[in-house]
């Protein structure tokens, strides 16, 4: 389910390059539905508390299977995924080393796509991206009214386990992080995604497969998973 739709979707593309050895097909376009409001106030602390991040990824590096999620900050469905659903995918297939998740964030909406996606780069490179993203999603505010403050972000930062604040502020603006912009845009391109959230589903270093979803719940994204694991 590509909910914030961005432009048309390419019917079947390959992209060698991603994560390095691995490769995405895009399988077909996904449906649409009315929004919904994130559940922004779902406690999540203590989530990826013991499970290893590095950069963008989260999850053991021995994972057998990867999921990729193409995000933008100001997306609501992506936040409604975040508070939702990902504690179950974390809980059951993440914190089991079985499943590792890759973020390619976007910055498609607006000026608050970029600022936030920055900063979760940023802390990326501290190893804290997916504590960064949480914590963002639960202060979502509209679509470019402003909402990505520095306040924000410090007080984001500050959720995030060790993080240190003037190097995320100084890293947000770096050379770094504005390759990884660049980087997710043209896997974006190349594999046809056309709004966020999309998910890709695969075996680590093999063919990712693009997920259809019929809604952003976990119990939507199991068959996906345990296919690729073999279930």
């Amino acid at each position: 389910m590509t909910l914030h739709s961005r432009r048309p979707l390419l019917a079947v593309i390959a992209v060698a390059t991603l994560l390095g050895a691995g490769v995405i097909a895009v399988s077909a376009t996904q449906g649409e539905s009315d929004p919904v409001t994130p559940a922004s106030s779902l406690p999540t602390q203590g989530l990826f508390e013991g499970i290893p991040q590095s950069g963008i990824v989260l999850g053991s590096s021995s994972a057998r299977v990867t999921l990729v999620e193409f995000a933008d900050l100001q997306c609501p469905y992506c936040a409604q995924f975040t508070t939702q659903a990902l504690p179950t995918i974390v809980r059951d297939y993440v914190r089991t080393g079985r499943v590792k998740l890759v973020f390619q964030g976007l910055a498609f909406v607006g000026p608050d796509s970029k600022t936030a996606l920055r900063a979760v780069l940023a802390a990326g490179l501290q190893n804290r991206a997916w504590d960064m993203l949480d914590a963002l999603y639960r202060r979502q505010g509209a679509e470019n009214s402003g909402w990505v403050t520095r306040k924000v972000l410090r007080d984001a930062a500050r959720e995030g386990r060790g993080l240190e604040l003037a190097r995320l502020f100084r890293d947000a603006q770096a050379p770094a992080v504005g390759r990884q912009l660049a980087q997710a845009q043209r896997y974006a391109d190349a594999a046809g995604v056309h709004g966020t959230p999309t998910f890709f589903v695969g075996p680590s270093g093999g063919t990712l497969q693009q997920v259809e979803l019929t809604s952003l719940s976990a119990e939507a994204l199991r068959p996906a998973l345990d296919a690729a694991l073999g279930q």
